[in-house]
């Protein structure tokens, strides 16, 4: 078992770290024959991972990966882990996948995918994440066993989030009660790493994890979360349960269209509803637009109408935008910011965008598009399909729409 090194050789640990000597720590974690050494070294490393993650290079990240792959040491590997997911958890998919490359190039005479377990029963929560990395890549029925019983009985939370994350994608209904536990959580010092993110992180991963599963049971926990008194977890599960069943859900997403008390759970019901628009069936997504405008009404306060804005200006996701700008028009919400979202969508380069974008403005307000029309007109190029559909809602407003055929 390792032990602290001396006092002298701590003192030299901190000495480097505080010069920014990182890579002198990272040669004694790879290159020192005493066990205790190289634990002191990679504690030391740990604890000043803030000023080393502005200055790792590839081969530093290399040089500690290998570590990790190499050193015979669990207690000095846990340390390593510590630094590398404080930096980035995505390093631990890609150890596992050095693992899965080379099965049996592991730090004992125990083969991949064997070691997770015995990760798996250590004592330190940066070897047990490691474990439930691979127990979510390996997907077989002991390892989804393992899954669960992480989910069940682990005492770190980071740890736990990262077994519900792996479990929504292997795990099945006996795994909905376990998850569902952690969309609240109520006594943080039941758990390590259980701060205020780490928390925040672990609810979200649950009701990922639940939208995924797709179960009865999965969606009755998020309408439950999606009517509690935790705004925070309201606004998640408002945000994906349109996922998992779009025509149940537009009732109580559009409800929270109407809170005026956490603009936070507006913006994801706005997100929400869009949701459950784009994840439909083709058959059913006229359906469910026709409910979610029907509950909504046109009258909608302008705060409402923003947020569709914000999805129209901000969303990376096309079919998003295109909903969002259709149900801009369909509303007929006379904000400025609704004008400006739907004339810059104009210049856009998805054509179906374009087109939503400038049948909607003809539904606004005519005296507002028109002052922001010319500037607009003005902005763009003159040989622009921007400029060409702008100059047609223009004349549409002028002469009619009986003039304009969109798209020509």
């Amino acid at each position: 078992m390792a032990q602290e090194p001396s006092s002298e050789m701590f003192d030299h640990f901190y000495s480097l770290s505080s010069r920014g000597a990182y890579g002198e720590l990272i040669r004694y974690i790879r290159d020192h024959d005493d066990e205790d050494v190289r634990y002191g070294a990679a504690g030391v490393l740990s604890e000043s991972v803030s000023g080393f993650a502005e200055q790792m290079t590839p081969p530093a990240r290399k040089a500690l990966v290998d570590a990790v792959l190499n050193d015979p040491s669990d207690a000095v590997r846990a340390n390593v882990v510590k630094t590398l997911l404080a930096i980035d958890e995505s390093i631990a998919d890609n150890i596992i996948t050095r693992l899965e490359m080379t099965p049996d190039s592991t730090p004992t005479d125990t083969p991949y995918p064997l070691i997770l377990t015995k990760w798996h029963e250590r004592q330190w929560p940066e070897l047990r994440f490691l474990a439930v990395v691979g127990f979510g890549r390996v997907g077989s029925h002991t390892t989804i066993e393992k899954l669960r019983t992480t989910i069940q009985r682990e005492t770190d939370l980071r740890v736990i989030r990262r077994a519900i994350e792996a479990s929504g994608t292997v795990g099945d209904e006996t795994f909905v009660t376990p998850i569902k536990n952690y969309l609240r959580i109520d006594d943080e010092s039941m758990y390590q790493s259980a701060d205020a993110e780490e928390i925040r992180r672990t609810k979200q991963a649950a009701v990922e994890a639940l939208v995924k599963l797709g179960t009865n049971g999965a969606y009755e926990a998020l309408h439950t979360a999606s009517r509690g008194t935790d705004a925070e977890l309201k606004a998640c599960a408002l945000s994906e349960i349109g996922r998992l069943a779009p025509d149940e859900a537009v009732d109580l997403i559009v409800d929270e269209l109407h809170n005026d008390d956490d603009d936070a759970v507006r913006e994801e019901a706005a997100e929400g509803l869009i949701t459950t628009f784009t994840e439909s069936d083709f058959e059913d997504g006229h359906t469910v637009r026709e409910q979610a405008l029907a509950e909504m009404d046109d009258d909608v306060d302008d705060a409402v109408s923003d947020e569709f804005a914000s999805i129209v200006d901000e969303s990376p996701r096309k079919p998003e935008q295109r909903n969002a700008a259709w149900v801009l028009g369909q509303l007929e919400s006379d904000t400025e910011d609704t004008v400006e979202s739907l004339l810059a969508a104009l210049d856009d380069d998805d054509d179906y965008l374009r087109i939503i974008a400038a049948a909607g403005l003809t539904t606004l307000d005519s005296s507002l598009v028109e002052e922001k029309l010319e500037a607009f007109l003005e902005s763009v190029d003159e040989e622009s399909m921007a400029h060409n559909l702008a100059s047609s809602i223009r004349s549409n407003l002028q002469d009619g729409p009986e003039k304009v055929i969109w798209g020509s």
